[in-house]
């Protein structure tokens, strides 16, 4: 059994109701099978999360679970095909109108911050990158690292993101 297993069954989800209007059980399975497989949809968080942990920008019952399924998912190491995709559903959650249940979700993603910054300097995909930096820009602690960060990994992320004001390291790389 890994984390992502132990997650999933933490949280009753049969007990939440899901933004389809159902019961929020399938939410789970319908994320492993998404996970599984071998080229995921441009939108694959559409299939699992959008009209069931969120509906646009509401955020659902099922919302804080799923943050915590999808971090944990991202710790156990998902195929780097999927990252962009679950880390375009934490954003959704990290920033949906309701402001204690936002609050929740970067709570737990906050625990997992570490992932985020690995995501930005690894290279593997720009579009991770961005999300990641977006949701770690949303955690007002991280702003000096984040900084440094964007100095560190300017080669791996779009102009747009980076800050003319960012000054060079104090030490050479």
């Amino acid at each position: 059994m890994n984390i992502l297993q132990v997650e999933i069954l933490r949280f009753n989800w049969s007990a939440l109701s899901c933004g389809c209007r159902r019961t929020a059980d399938h939410i789970p399975r319908d994320f492993l099978v998404a996970i599984s497989e071998e080229t995921p949809s441009e939108n694959a968080g559409d299939t699992w999360a959008d009209s069931h942990a969120y509906v646009q920008s509401n955020l659902m019952a099922p919302a804080v679970a799923t943050a915590s399924m999808v971090m944990s998912a991202l710790a156990v190491g998902v195929p780097v095909h999927h990252r962009r995709n679950l880390l375009e559903v934490l954003q959704s959650l990290a920033c949906g109108e309701q402001d204690a249940v936002a609050a929740q979700c970067l709570d737990i993603i906050r625990g997992g911050k570490w992932l985020l910054y690995e995501e930005i300097t690894s290279g593997r995909s720009v579009d991770a990158a961005v999300y990641a930096h977006e949701i770690i820009a949303l955690m007002e602690e991280e702003t000096e690292r984040l900084q440094y960060v964007r100095t560190a990994a300017q080669d791996k992320l779009p102009s747009y993101l980076l800050n003319e004001n960012d000054g060079p390291y104090p030490w050479e790389i």
